[in-house]
């Protein structure tokens, strides 16, 4: 958790059903919807989206010119163009 704490959070018009189904899921683990959904929250800000992975994944220096890539496979691209 962060140096700051913990700050509630509340949400609303949650539709019955899903309510009863994630209370059966905490209680099904001996937990509380409140430590459930408190856990569930904390492992999902842990894992990033895929539009972060991407990002960071993206944003690496491979250590190889972008250009010498790009040159690379336009010229693999040509030489199938030529047989």
């Amino acid at each position: 958790m962060s140096e700051r704490g913990t700050k509630p959070v509340h949400v609303r018009d949650v539709p019955a059903d899903v309510v009863d189904i994630l209370q059966a899921r905490a209680r099904a683990r001996g937990m509380s919807l409140t430590a459930y959904l408190r856990n569930y929250l904390v492992d999902m800000a842990a894992k990033p989206t895929m539009e972060e992975w991407m990002g960071a994944a993206t944003d690496r220096d491979w250590g190889v010119d972008g250009g010498i890539i790009r040159r690379t496979i336009r010229e693999i691209r040509e030489e199938g163009d030529e047989k």
